[in-house]
C-alpha cells in the first residue's frame, strides 16, 4: 500500500499544479489585452501629436470621440469635479477646447505598459518645471483605464509633479 501512495504523490502534485494553472488568476486573454494597450498608446499618441502641433483644442473633439466612450468616468480628482453642464466626457472636451495652445515640449517618454483584463496601466514621465526653482525635473505619472469595446471608459491617474532624479527613487529602466 505505501509503493501506491507513494506513486500517486507525484501525480497529485502535477494534478493540483495544473488546477491552478487553469485557474482564472492565471488566465489571460492575451490578444484582448494587447488590444487594449493599444487603444491607450494610440490615445496618448493622437494627444501628443496635437499638443506638438499647437492643435489640442480644435482636435480634442474629434480625438475623445474616436477614444473616449460617451459614458466616460473620470476618477482623476483634478479633471472628475469639472465646472459645468454634461457628462464627464464633456468636461473634458471644453476643459481641452479652452487652453491655450502650449509652448513646444517633448512628448512624455513611456516607461512601461501593462495590461490586466480590461484594465490598462501606463507609466510615463516626462521634464517638468519645478515651481519652486524653474528648473526642470523629471516627473512620473502612471494612467490606468479601463477599455471596453476599444473605448476607454474609467480613467484613474496619480503622479507627483516634481519626483526624485533617476537613482534617487526613480522607477527602474525598462
Amino acid at each position: 500500500m505505501p509503493k501506491i501512495i507513494a506513486t500517486l504523490k507525484p501525480a497529485g502534485i502535477a494534478y493540483a499544479a495544473l488546477l491552478a494553472a487553469a485557474s482564472p488568476a492565471f488566465a489571460h486573454d492575451v490578444p484582448a489585452e494587447a488590444a487594449n494597450k493599444q487603444v491607450v498608446l494610440d490615445f496618448y499618441q493622437a494627444l501628443n501629436t496635437a499638443d506638438a502641433s499647437g492643435t489640442t483644442s480644435t482636435q480634442i473633439q474629434a480625438i475623445a470621440e474616436k477614444y473616449l466612450s460617451p459614458d466616460y468616468v473620470q476618477h482623476a480628482e483634478q479633471l472628475a469635479n469639472l465646472p459645468g453642464p454634461g457628462t464627464p466626457r464633456d468636461k473634458l472636451i471644453r476643459m481641452f477646447q479652452a487652453m491655450p495652445a502650449m509652448k513646444a515640449m517633448p512628448a512624455p517618454r513611456t516607461i512601461s505598459v501593462m495590461a490586466e483584463g480590461d484594465r490598462v496601466m501606463m507609466l510615463t514621465a516626462r521634464e517638468l518645471p519645478d515651481p519652486a526653482t524653474g528648473r526642470l525635473k523629471q516627473a512620473y505619472i502612471f494612467n490606468m483605464f479601463r477599455v471596453k469595446n476599444a473605448k476607454l471608459v474609467e480613467h484613474w491617474d496619480v503622479g507627483t509633479p516634481i519626483m526624485p532624479t533617476p537613482g534617487a527613487g526613480a522607477p527602474p529602466s525598462p
